[in-house]
């Protein structure tokens, strides 16, 4: 049975991280989706998503993280993936999602939201 856990840590200017480990498919997306969820109840206006210790990502993932992106983006807040890990990675080049989720253009430019970040010092 594939499990995966999540740690969030809430900043005082409106973001929160949070830190995932272990299997994303179809029977954990609630679980991640759960996580995101308590991060906009807690008005968290921008998530940041670490994905380092993600050992598996089908599907379910991109969808879970593109239908918060889309709530976020909703309530002029955003949701960006950071630290990707392989499998994550080969998913989201293969759907071609990456650039939706990541802050980069598929040309590997940054785009103007990731430029935004890193001077507000995001991760």
């Amino acid at each position: 049975m594939a499990v995966v856990r999540a740690m969030i840590r809430y900043r005082s200017n409106g973001r929160a991280t949070i830190v995932l480990e272990g299997e994303i498919d179809l029977s954990t997306a609630p679980s991640v989706q759960t996580a995101l969820a308590t991060c906009r109840a807690r008005k968290a206006t921008d998530i940041d998503v670490d994905l380092t210790a993600v050992s598996f990502c089908d599907a379910s993932g991109p969808n879970v993280f593109i239908a918060a992106s889309r709530h976020a983006a909703a309530e002029e807040g955003d949701v960006r993936l950071h630290h990707l890990a392989p499998v994550v990675r080969l998913l989201l080049d293969v759907t071609g999602t990456g650039y939706l989720l990541t802050g980069r253009h598929p040309d590997g430019q940054a785009s103007r939201d990731s430029a935004r970040q890193a001077s507000s010092g995001a991760p």
